[in-house]
């Protein structure tokens, strides 16, 4: 299974299964075409190695979720994010299926 993949069931299994918390879960797009839009999304605030997906949990932090296939591992950059949002007191997690998400959002 590819992360695309990945992404798209954990997000129609949470926007199936947990209607009242719709737009709580969503994805954050920093992966330009091209140098150009690159240098466009930069200036309006996209951060590199930002993970691919923000729960804004009800009644709780917000818990910042990086998927990675089985095999998949964090990029220099996506290592930087984590260790900065976690010293500002965030929850960070790395995902690798949907039986992790569950657990992740179930807690």
């Amino acid at each position: 299974m590819t992360e695309t993949q990945l992404q798209a069931q954990i997000f129609q299994y949470h926007w199936n299964n947990v209607p009242t918390e719709r737009g709580l879960l969503f994805h954050v797009n920093n992966k330009a075409r091209n140098a150009i839009e690159g240098a466009k999304f930069k200036a309006m605030g996209v951060v590199s190695g930002v993970s691919d997906l923000i729960y804004l949990k009800p009644g709780g932090t917000p818990i910042l979720i990086e998927l990675k296939t089985d095999n998949g591992t964090q990029s220099t950059e996506q290592r930087k994010w984590e260790l900065h949002v976690k010293s500002a007191g965030y929850q960070y997690v790395i995902c690798r299926s949907l039986e992790e998400f569950i657990k992740i959002i179930v807690k």
